[in-house]
This record gives C-alpha cells, sequence and structure tokens, in this order.
C-alpha cells in the first residue's frame, strides 16, 4: 500500500471531513494491519510495567479492531472541529492518528517510545513514513512545553489519563498549553460505573481496579489502570483545568450479545448512559 491513501496537500478539510463512515473503516482497518505487522515477537518490553499487556493475556489486534467504534466516535465530532492541526497525546499502537494522517489531517503524536525498549520502534517508523510527527515528550508529566505553546487546532486524549498513579492536573495543563484560544479536546476516559462492572462488584463481590495478577507481576510503576473516571469525575477535571464542555457522549464498544444472559448482563450499559463504557468528552480552551 502506498503511504498515503488520500493525499493530505491535495484534500481540502471540507472533504476530509465528509468522508463516510465506511471510508473511514477501510482506511482505519488497514492502518491497524499495517501497525499489528509491525509489532514484536517477543513483548517483554511493552508488557514489563502491565502483565495486562502480556501477548498471552492481550490480543491487541482485536483491542484495535474493537476500538474502531471509539475513533469513529471521535470522527464525527471533527467537523464541529476547529482546523486540521491534531495532535493525540499517548497514542501507543497509534492505529488512529495514523488513518487520521491518511485523511488528510496534519497530525502529531506525543509519545515516549522508549518506555517501551524499542519493542514500539517498528510502529514510530510507520509514522513517521506517513508524515506524522513524533514529539518525544511524555504530556502526564511535568515538561518544558514553550516550544509548542498554541500549536494545535484539536488534541485528543484517548484512554490516556486512567493510566496515571498520580494527579491529571499536569497533563491537563501541558495539553491546554498546546492548544490555541478556542481550540478543542477530545477527552475520552473508561466510566468506573459501566454496568456489568458494578453489578460484578455488588453482586459477586470482584474488585472493580486492575486484577490483581496484573498488579502483582508488574514493575514499578505500574502502568495499568490506576483511576478510572465518572461523568463528574470528567467534568471536574474539565472545570479545574479551564476548558468548558461542548458535549458529553457515552457509548460501548467490544460487546457482543450473543444470547439471553448477555443481552441481561449488557443492556442496561446502552439504556443509561451514566452505566455506558466509555466516556467521551468534547472540550473547549
Amino acid at each position: 500500500m502506498n503511504s498515503k491513501i488520500i493525499n493530505s496537500k491535495a484534500t481540502s478539510p471540507t472533504l476530509k471531513i465528509a468522508l463516510s463512515a465506511n471510508q473511514f473503516s477501510i482506511i482505519y482497518r488497514e492502518s491497524v494491519k499495517e501497525v499489528i505487522a509491525r509489532l514484536p515477537t517477543d513483548w517483554s518490553a511493552i508488557s514489563k510495567h502491565n502483565a495486562g499487556w502480556s501477548k498471552n493475556r492481550f490480543d491487541a489486534s482485536q483491542y484495535l479492531r474493537d476500538s474502531e467504534r471509539r475513533y469513529a466516535m471521535v470522527l464525527k465530532l471533527l467537523p464541529q472541529l476547529h482546523g486540521t492541526r491534531i495532535l493525540d497525546v499517548g497514542g501507543f499502537l497509534a492505529a488512529f492518528p495514523l488513518t487520521l494522517s491518511r485523511l488528510g489531517y496534519e497530525v502529531s503524536i506525543a509519545e515516549k517510545f522508549d518506555y517501551y525498549g524499542g519493542a514500539l520502534d517498528g510502529i514510530a517508523q510507520l509514522l513517521a513514513d506517513n508524515d506524522i510527527k513524533i514529539i518525544d515528550k511524555d504530556f502526564t508529566e511535568p515538561s518544558d512545553m514553550d516550544n509548542l505553546r498554541s500549536t494545535f487546532d484539536v488534541v485528543t486524549c484517548m484512554a490516556v489519563a486512567e493510566h496515571l498513579a498520580h494527579s491529571p492536573r499536569g497533563l491537563m495543563e501541558n495539553i491546554h498549553l498546546v492548544l490555541k484560544p478556542g481550540s478543542d479536546l477530545a477527552f475520552e476516559v473508561p466510566n468506573l460505573a459501566y454496568w456489568p462492572r458494578r453489578y460484578s462488584f455488588f453482586f459477586k463481590g470482584n474488585t472493580v481496579l486492575a486484577p490483581i495478577e496484573d498488579l502483582y507481576y508488574s514493575a514499578s510503576p505500574f502502568t495499568g489502570h490506576h483511576r478510572e473516571y465518572t461523568i463528574d469525575d470528567a467534568r471536574y477535571v474539565m472545570k479545574q483545568s479551564e476548558f468548558k464542555i461542548v458535549g458529553e457522549y457515552f457509548f460501548n464498544y467490544g460487546i457482543t450479545m450473543r444470547n439471553v444472559w448477555q443481552i441481561i448482563k449488557y443492556l442496561p450499559a446502552f439504556l443509561f448512559k451514566e452505566w455506558a463504557g466509555v466516556i467521551l468528552i468534547h472540550a473547549r480552551k
């Protein structure tokens, strides 16, 4: 495949955001294939600080396929956003920023690929080959961001905040700094009040935290989920970070309801937004 599916320099913003959901799916799924092809056979460096990411427990291909719905939700927001210069914070496997680049956006990714001991170098090279700028900074930590001040039209921060063992304040301040005035943030976190997990906790006594085996066999610092968010948590973080909430979205993904029990188990997560699996906040600086 050519490194670009769509010529980003020749495609106008109007054409880019007019792409159908089917066109997005085609491009995203091809991006997923290329990302998976560049993953190493040895996952020890990837799972060192989170045993839940070990190769025998984490199916990266299935995760990225399921995540198509998450990223499609953000794609629906793009026509409402101002500009085409996008920064994806903490992109990890990076199929989404790769797709955005191929849709014609000017994309950067803030990621410390060194954290993974060279295991994701193939993905980093794939991004560079697709004109994606890699910003070698950890946005969750204090860092000199002055050279990035008021640079981006959009920041996407997808499934990052829940991995923090400390305050999200630094992350939010860094995001606020690099956004232009009036620009937009897509902030996504897993919902702590997700119905199947609540049910399992109240009626079976199961934990709502990361599995103990993930924590026990991970090197310090543990990089799994430390604190998932309720909608009130997410609203509080936006307010304290001086972002104005434009829209709130609740959805589920990766769920297959093949029998009556699964329907009973998951149905409340679809009926009541507060019990959905994922919270997506569209906020504006």
